[in-house]
Parts: structure tokens; sequence; C-alpha cells
């Protein structure tokens, strides 16, 4: 049935919603920096204990400690004089092994010390956006002559999530001013990878125990429309873990990251199961040139990848209507008018919910009333197939 070999289009839907489609370019430098200054933006002091870094009216205010201000998170005090290791080199202070580092420079401080922070930001991003598109390229089937996916959750918003946590960890620690006729600034970043990487590994492993108990509960739930936002949901937790993986194997001294419990591949296996044979939409249509629409609803359904059961009683979901088209009388015009009408329902039938409905009303004219009419059923299949499929996905992938 042409249903059926249409349907692995399903899951790239649900990814896609999960996940937005990959790029292959890789990210322009200024996106990167700009995005890791957005992520510092919204980072809580809650995340890590400390301070956040002062504005740049508070600074003076500030009296350095005596302490570290990597270990205070306060204002950093401003070294001149000779050029230290790190602008040209290796921090001996903050050795490669234990910290990430990156350097910033600008005629204006903040600048320097955000540029500084967003060269630490960037090897994270990239890395991200590279396993991201990997779950894109494992994922991918043949789509050709399909529509294409809205993107409910981009790239960017995947990766503003993984890195809050890590990023939460960057401070500035030494900033050096390089006198002359036109001063610069330098700042040093660091990241502690051994504290980082504690910080990915609880978000890890936190996230494989929801992983687990998603999916557990999808094995045991009974009703197809539970199971199916059960397995979204343990899809959408395993490709986050899969961004902290790969942060974790950034800082981890070792490289190495930690192996999921569940295999990616048998959560996509169990819901491409029952997208394929177990979930499935029921049509009914009523009224005027009824079998038409309905044949269109079919075909719409079918492009978004779904299956459809012509046994209403085995369906999971009903989309159920009713058309009219009926003449407009217009005196003596020799041009015919017809007024069309539609109200459809979408209806989960386990607990008889309608969760859905399309009304749609118009009017179309021709020489005469037969290709008025015609015009008619034509808008009509055009409008319900787009409308009806779209409401439909985005209640069945909602979590």
């Amino acid at each position: 049935m042409r249903g059926i070999r249409q349907n692995t289009l399903v899951f790239v839907v649900l990814f896609l919603l999960i996940t937005g489609c990959a790029s292959e370019k890789k990210i322009p430098a200024d996106n990167i920096r700009g995005r890791a200054d957005r992520a510092f933006g919204e980072l809580r002091s809650e995340e890590t204990g400390s301070k956040a870094y002062p504005r740049q009216e508070k600074r003076a205010a500030i009296r350095p400690s005596v302490q570290s201000a990597l270990e205070q998170g306060g204002a950093v005090r401003v070294q001149k004089g000779k050029r230290p290791d790190w602008v040209d080199g290796e921090s001996a202070q903050y050795p490669s092994p234990l910290y990430l580092t990156g350097v910033g420079y600008d005629p204006d401080r903040k600048s320097a010390e955000d540029k500084a922070r967003a060269e630490i930001a960037k090897i994270f991003l990239s890395k991200i956006d590279a396993r991201t598109r990997s779950y894109q390229e494992y994922l991918q089937t043949t789509s050709k002559g399909r529509s294409q996916t809205e993107q409910a959750v981009t790239i960017e918003e995947i990766t503003k999530v993984s890195t809050q946590k890590v990023l939460s960890g960057v401070r500035i620690s030494q900033v050096y001013q390089e006198t002359g006729q036109e001063p610069i600034f330098y700042a040093l970043a660091v990241l502690d990878r051994g504290q980082s990487a504690q910080i990915l590994r609880d978000k890890i492993h936190g996230l494989d125990r929801e992983t687990e108990r998603l999916f557990s509960s999808a094995k045991a739930e009974k009703d197809m429309l539970v199971t199916v936002k059960y397995l979204r949901q343990a899809i959408q937790s395993h490709i986050l873990r899969g961004a902290y993986d790969a942060e974790l194997r950034i800082v981890s001294q070792s490289g190495r990251g930690i192996s999921p419990p569940i295999p990616f591949a048998e959560i996509k296996s169990k819901l491409e199961s029952i997208l394929l044979r177990d979930f499935l939409i029921g049509v009914s249509v009523t009224g005027t040139r009824a079998g038409e629409i309905q044949d269109a609803l079919l075909q719409g359904l079918n492009q978004q990848g779904f299956s459809v059961s012509e046994d209403l009683t085995r369906a999971q979901v009903l989309v159920r209507g009713t058309v009219e088209i009926k003449p407009l009388d217009r005196g003596a015009s020799e041009w015919k008018y017809v007024q069309w009408r539609t109200h459809f329902d979408m209806v989960d039938k386990e607990g008889g919910a309608v969760f859905g409905s399309v009304n749609k009303t118009g009017r179309e004219g021709h020489l005469n009333l037969a290709q008025a009419e015609n015009r008619a059923v034509r808008k009509m299949r055009k409008t319900l197939a787009t409308e009806i499929a779209v409401k439909m996905k985005r209640y069945i992938f909602s979590q």
C-alpha cells in the first residue's frame, strides 16, 4: 500500500520537530560568538553558586580581591608591563591538561573578555553541531516528493541548552593591557576540566535515567498515542545527552564519553514499528462530493507519513467531517457562483476527546455552475489536506 511505503518519513518528521535540519555548512565565527554571548548572558548564579560578572558601571566600585579572581568570580585587576605567557601561547598557571583556555583582545575591555569566552564556546558549539548532524545523517531516509516539515526546535536551541551548564564554569582569570599609541586589552578565559566533567557526567546520568523511564513507560503503555509521546520524549532526552556527551569528550582528560544504557537505534526501531504497523488514522467525510475530499485528506496524511486505515474501528485517531457546496443566487449575472463550507473534528478515540477542529468557508465562481463547483472542490482539497495534516502532526508529537 502507498501509505505503508511512505510511513518511514514519520520518524524523520518527529526527529526534525526535535532537532531541526542540521546544516552541512560550518557555523560562521561571528554567529558562534553571538551565540556564546547570549549563552553567558542567560546563565544564572545558582548554577555555579558564584556571582555573575559585574556590569561596566559597577566595576570601578569593586575592590580587587587578594584571592584569585577565578575562585571569587569578581573583578580582575588589569596587568601592565611585561607581556604574559598566555597572550602568545599556553599559560603556565593554567596548563591545557587541566584547563581549557581562550584568549580575546580588543581596545574595549569588556569586548576582549567576551571574545575570550567565545573562544572556549566555539569549541563546544562546533562539536555539538557535528554530533547533531551525525544524528540527522543516521536517521535520514528518502523523502522525495514529500512536504518539508517545520523546524520547531533548531540546532542553535539545542546547543544553547547543552552548553549552559558547562559554560557556567568559564571565568576571566587575567586581563592584560598593552599600552601604547592604541592600547589593547587581552583577556584570558579558563574552564576547569575536572569540575566541568563532573557537571556533565551528572547531567548525562540524569538524562539516562529519564530516557530509561520513558522507554519503559512506552513499552508498558497500551494507548498508542501515549506510547508515541513517550518515545518522542525519550528521543529528545537521548539527543540532548548526546550533546552533553560530546562536551564531556572535550573536557575529559581521557577524551572518552559515557555509553548510553539504551542505544538510540533501539528507540528508533520501537517508534518505527508503532508508526508503521500499530498507529492508524481513520477518515470519514460526508456531504457534497465527499469522496473527492476524503481522497485528498488520505493523500495529505500519507504525505506527512501517517498510516491510514479504511477500517475505522482499528484507528486510534479519527478525522470526521462534512462538506457542503451550494449555488449562490446572483440575479442575472452571467458569472455563476457557489459557496462552500466545511467542518472537521479530530478525535482521540481512546477517550473520545476532540483535540482539534477545522472550519472553512469560501466562494468560487465560473461561467457555469459545474466549473464553479470544481473550483470549490480543488480549493477545499488543497486547504483541508494541508491544515488537517499539520494539526494532526502537531497533536501527536506534542509533549
